[in-house]
């Protein structure tokens, strides 16, 4: 049988073991900071993904046998071949697609040329549907559910798993991510916090007066490409499964929820039911998160999830996310994602979409900056300057309607010429500082808002007045704007003519036997 890693996570993993990017761990690991350690040093090292077969486990874990394995990793960069298999597979496209041609992808399928509406199967055709738990035999301090970070508040159960929330006229039904926190042994807290979906929806059921009983499902292995377009800056309202449908050509096979009319993924490791409750507040993270830090001082106030129902397959597999240093899913995923979107957007735009030929947020900037390939030809055209230019990318990116929450995490958007590969961080960063002039060759915003989650923003003084800290920087010559024959010579071998690289890359390995 052919595999279908886009919407089947145990195909997912089976390609990845069949390619060699898997490493199976059977020696006993404590998810107390030891899963954290490892699959921290993975990202880092660009290790194949460690599936944990066995979890230290408390006496008091009602299943243990079946409460689960962990799988690290699963968006992280492979360290053969191209780096970007995990994501490609996501998407059921081949896993030697590279980046640029994910995004490319992403963009080409934005709007798919038709949604296809999920599919109701019989709940004997979802695995998840093997094992149960009811509200009085539920116990989520029991279960091998990691401390990932030093500082961390809590045990994160849910990192890389999917929300289901539905508003209360049924009209909008959202797949999304956002963090959980094991509160207690019913009740997980986490983010409810805008421009978040979850929040979102969930208002609706504050303004109908049900703030305290709002129903959700929590699924863990969902299918890859649901875990990807459920972190998409999808437009307020769209149905995830209808929009992963058209992207996948095929109907996504959902199931009914045993305590709530919800629907989820039929393809699914484990489903947690409940009620969000709005109007019960604890103490949530702090949590290390996509930017590389914990601190320890930082928690949040938010929501409880109340778990009254758990279903489970045999020998479940609990995903999740490890975020820090590059590279890791807050990165692949997050950053990848807004440069599809943003390109999309740009593309739409009558005076960018003749200029940018390609847009990234390189990984090594936490997914801080938006890196953005200029055509100088096409610019030259265009009779402008670099503040004009500045200005004009700045006002679209950071003040628009279409792009303010697609851009919202973004606080530096570096333009540089077509000379660069963008997806190159050497490149960039050389760019970057050689071809801007501090300041001078920078246009700051104050008016907008900037991500709170940035380090420097938290833990700085913009975090009272949650305004500025963004600006885009110019690293084009300012000759390139007006002048059609301004040349210079790069001192690397993309300088060298193309006979001569032609010849050297042909006889490179009589060179060096």
């Amino acid at each position: 049988m052919s595999l279908n890693p886009a919407l089947k996570f145990r195909d997912f993993i089976q390609v990845l073991k069949n390619e060699g990017d898997l490493v199976e761990i059977d020696t006993e690991v404590d998810s107390n900071l030891e899963v954290g350690a490892i699959t921290r040093k993975a990202y880092e090292n660009k290790l194949a993904a460690p599936l944990f077969n066995n979890l230290k486990q408390d006496p008091g874990n009602v299943d243990p046998k079946n409460l689960f394995r962990i799988l690290g990793c699963p968006g992280g960069l492979r360290g053969f071949g191209n780096d970007h298999a995990r994501i490609a597979l996501h998407l059921g496209l081949d896993s030697q697609t590279p980046m640029k041609e994910i995004i490319d992808f992403l963009v080409a399928n934005r709007n798919p040329k038709k949604f296809i509406p999920p599919v109701l199967v019989p709940n004997e055709k979802s695995p998840h549907k093997k094992h149960h738990l009811t509200h009085e035999q539920i116990d989520l301090t029991k279960l091998p559910v990691p401390l990932l970070h030093h500082g961390d508040g809590g045990k994160f159960i849910q990192t890389y798993g999917m929300w289901v929330l539905q508003t209360p006229d049924k009209s909008w039904t959202n797949w999304s991510i956002a963090r959980g926190m094991v509160h207690d042994s019913k009740s997980i807290t986490g983010l409810v916090i805008n421009p978040q979906h979850v929040k979102q929806v969930s208002d609706a059921w504050v303004a109908a007066g049900k703030g305290d009983k709002i129903p959700f499902a929590l699924c863990f292995g969902v299918p890859p490409a649901a875990i990807l377009v459920s972190s998409m800056p999808i437009p307020d309202g769209a149905t995830e499964a209808e929009y992963i449908g058209g992207l996948c050509n095929q109907a996504v096979p959902v199931v009914k929820c045993e305590t709530n009319d919800l629907e989820v993924p039929a393809d699914c490791e484990m489903v947690f039911e409940g009620y969000l409750d709005r109007d019960t507040l604890v103490n949530e993270g702090p949590f290390g998160e996509m930017h590389g830090y914990c601190f320890p001082q930082d928690h949040h106030t938010q929501p409880l999830y109340r778990v009254n129902h758990i279903s489970y397959r045999d020998e479940a597999i609990m995903p999740i996310s490890n975020p820090g240093l590059c590279t890791d899913e807050t990165h692949t995923l997050i950053g990848g994602l807004v440069s599809a979107e943003t390109k999309y957007l740009i593309s739409q735009h009558p005076v960018l979409s003749k200029i940018v030929e390609d847009v990234f947020t390189p990984y090594e900037a936490q997914a801080l900056w938006l890196a953005v390939k200029i055509n100088i030809q096409e610019l030259i055209k265009l009779q402008t300057n670099a503040k004009e230019l500045l200005n004009l990318v700045g006002d679209f990116l950071f003040k628009s309607k279409e792009c303010y929450k697609v851009c919202l995490i973004l606080h530096e958007v570096i333009l540089v010429g077509d000379d660069i590969d963008i997806f190159d961080f050497k490149q960039l960063i050389w760019a970057y500082t050689t071809r801007h002039t501090p300041v001078q060759d920078q246009v700051y915003f104050d008016d907008v808002k900037p991500f709170p989650l940035a380090p420097f923003i938290s833990q700085g003084p913009l975090i009272k007045t949650r305004q500025g800290g963004k600006c885009v920087t110019s690293c084009i010559f300012p000759k390139q704007f007006t002048d059609p024959d301004f040349k210079f010579v790069t001192c690397n071998f993309n300088g060298y003519s193309e006979e001569v690289k032609n010849k050297v890359s042909q006889n490179w390995e009589k060179y060096y036997k």
